[in-house]
């Protein structure tokens, strides 16, 4: 198996544009036209096939497309672990984790290590996605969910769901919100691809309320915007925007919050030194948010 063409197959598969996975692999569209022959006449088996739209897979393609991931997820993994081998030291991470997770506690994590002793990598992994296959395709996975028992994990840090209102709002200076009163404003809020909201779903439900002006928006990011000339209120659990005021939001004796926690796999050939960067993320994250009482630091193996 080439690398380079399965590769090329993923590639393709992804975009389901020849032209497009050409320009995205910085090579010309004949060039990859024929990896893709070579790759079908080496396995005897058709994966590709053209419609009016683009490219897109056959069934046997299909069948084929994540033994393809998988088969290249391994064999970076052999380059990397064959580079510590050489140099005596782990020197390449990748960390995956949703879009806010990213952008609020990665990136900031990220920039702080040695890049020099360290060269990091991230890359966006979608809320839904399986924790079991991102550790395939990432060294160290932060999820705002809890990973199961047979991945080697760790709690990073408690996040509040914030109820964010613009300067001149009557709650701008109070700390604390109930769920029953929050209910009663107009709220505005990210889709369920988003925590916050599948958090705040849940709380509305098992207090048998109903929130009757709701606004939905693609981004935690938005929700800010149009609720920063004062009408509204942003639930989101990323950082504050447009000189918003944030408050807590209580349900009963307890905050509607995020816990975020970091999974990698157990059998990782860098275990050791993965632990290590989970537990300065950690560090990292509990310094940075403050806002609640942040959980013990305990690996799972």
């Amino acid at each position: 198996m080439d690398e380079r063409l399965l590769t090329a197959f993923l590639t393709v598969a992804e975009t389901q544009n020849v032209s497009v996975a050409a320009r995205r692999l910085n090579i010309t569209q004949p060039a990859l036209s024929r990896q893709l022959q070579k790759l079908q006449r080496h396995l005897k088996v058709a994966l590709l096939q053209s419609h009016h739209s683009g490219v897109g897979l056959t069934a046997a393609g299909e069948e084929f497309l994540p033994v393809a991931r998988r088969l290249v997820d391994e064999m970076r993994k052999a380059e990397s672990f064959a580079r510590m081998l050489a140099t005596g030291a782990f020197t390449e991470i990748t960390f995956a984790a949703p879009g806010t997770t990213l952008i609020d506690i990665v990136i900031p994590f990220v920039a702080t290590l040695d890049s020099k002793q360290l060269h990091s990598h991230v890359i966006e992994t979608p809320l839904g996605a399986s924790l079991e296959q991102a550790v395939n395709t990432a060294d160290l996975v932060i999820m705002p969910s809890e990973p199961p028992r047979d991945l080697a994990s760790i709690a990073l840090v408690e996040l509040p769901v914030w109820a964010y209102v613009a300067p001149g709002h009557p709650w701008a200076d109070r700390d604390e919100i109930s769920l029953d009163e929050l209910v009663e404003e107009r709220v505005v809020v990210a889709t369920t691809d988003f925590m916050s909201r599948r958090v705040l779903d849940g709380a509305v439900d098992v207090a048998g309320l109903t929130v009757p002006q709701i606004v939905e928006t693609n981004s935690g990011r938005v929700a800010q915007a149009l609720v920063a000339t004062g009408n509204g209120v942003a639930v989101v659990t990323e950082d504050a925007f447009f000189g918003l005021k944030p408050a807590k939001i209580t349900t009963g004796h307890h905050i509607l919050s995020v816990w975020l926690h970091a999974g990698w796999r157990a059998d990782h050939y860098a275990l050791e030194r993965v632990q290590e960067l989970a537990e300065e993320l950690a560090a990292f994250a509990q310094a940075r948010y403050p806002e609640l009482t942040p959980g013990p630091i305990d690996p799972q193996p």
